[in-house]
This record gives C-alpha cells, sequence and structure tokens, in this order.
C-alpha cells in the first residue's frame, strides 16, 4: 500500500490522502482509522469488479462522529492510481496533485438529505420521532429521503429466519 501522501490546497496548507483497498473491514472503520491518523480525505479503492455508482458507503452502526470526507473508486482506476504510485519517481510524486470533489446536485432548488438507520439503534429512531416536526416546518423546500439497514441476526436459530 503507498504511504500518506501531501498535496497543498490554495492557502499552502498541506492536506492529506490516504488511500486503501477496500478489503473485509466496515467502511466506517476504515474512515475512522484513516481520521485518527490526521487524514483530510479518504479514499478506498473497490477490491471488486462493480460499478461503484450502485455501491452505498453505508454506516455500519458505529459512524457517528466521523469528520473526514471519504470516496469510494472503481477497482480499475484504483489499479492506475496504484501502479502510478508505485513506479512514479519522488520528484513525479511531488508534482502529482490529487483532486476530490463532492458534488451535491439540486435539480429542482430543494435541500435533499437522506436518513439512514436501523431499527436496532434507539438514538436514530428518537432522532426522527425529534425531528419530525421540524422537517414539517420546511415544507417543499427540502426532501427527506429515510433508508432503513437490515442485518442479518448473527444469534438467531436459522428456523426462525
Amino acid at each position: 500500500m503507498p504511504e500518506v501522501k501531501f498535496t497543498t490546497d490554495a492557502d499552502g496548507d498541506i492536506t492529506p490522502f490516504y488511500i486503501v483497498e477496500r478489503g473485509d473491514c466496515s467502511f466506517v472503520k476504515k474512515i475512522r482509522n484513516m481520521e485518527s491518523i490526521g487524514v483530510a480525505v479518504g479514499i478506498i479503492i473497490d477490491t471488486n469488479e462493480e460499478n461503484v455508482d450502485n455501491v452505498i458507503m453505508s454506516d455500519d452502526g458505529t459512524g457517528g462522529g466521523i469528520r473526514i470526507p471519504s470516496m469510494l473508486i472503481g477497482k480499475t482506476d484504483g489499479k492506475k492510481l496504484l501502479d502510478f504510485l508505485k513506479r512514479a519517481s519522488d520528484e513525479e510524486i511531488e508534482q502529482t496533485a490529487i483532486m476530490a470533489q463532492f458534488i451535491m446536485e439540486k435539480p429542482d432548488d430543494r435541500v435533499e438529505y437522506d436518513i439512514w438507520f436501523t431499527s436496532s439503534n434507539d438514538r436514530a429512531l428518537d432522532f426522527i420521532s425529534d425531528f419530525k416536526e421540524h422537517d414539517s416546518k420546511f415544507g417543499e423546500k427540502v426532501l427527506m429521503t429515510p433508508h432503513y439497514v437490515f442485518w442479518k441476526c448473527t444469534f438467531c436459530e436459522d428456523e426462525y429466519l
């Protein structure tokens, strides 16, 4: 794996990017680990041959408090990036800039937001219940889409599944 690479922003401040492969641990754990070492943007390379536009980097239930943006890039693009970093000279790497753009489209001038939760998270259910009053005040200016995450019960007997 490549080590942490640094670029500078318009003010000359160093902004670390970290690149990792998807692997077996959750997206949240990967990003939390990156955040704990001072990374500003986490880049995860998919290890599966799939369209990453169809992959949701979902919360495993422990994502509260994460403050850095992250993205998933496809296996083919990730391989190109890793191959370049492995063969590039120090001078080439020093001249390389990694740019991340997070675009949130608003085609109809509404604020759109998603809320992800699971029925096993009481805090999420309390939030939704409490937020209902505030959400209704926004009226047609916002669109909230709820998403429900379900996990197989690992402690349940097969006969009840």
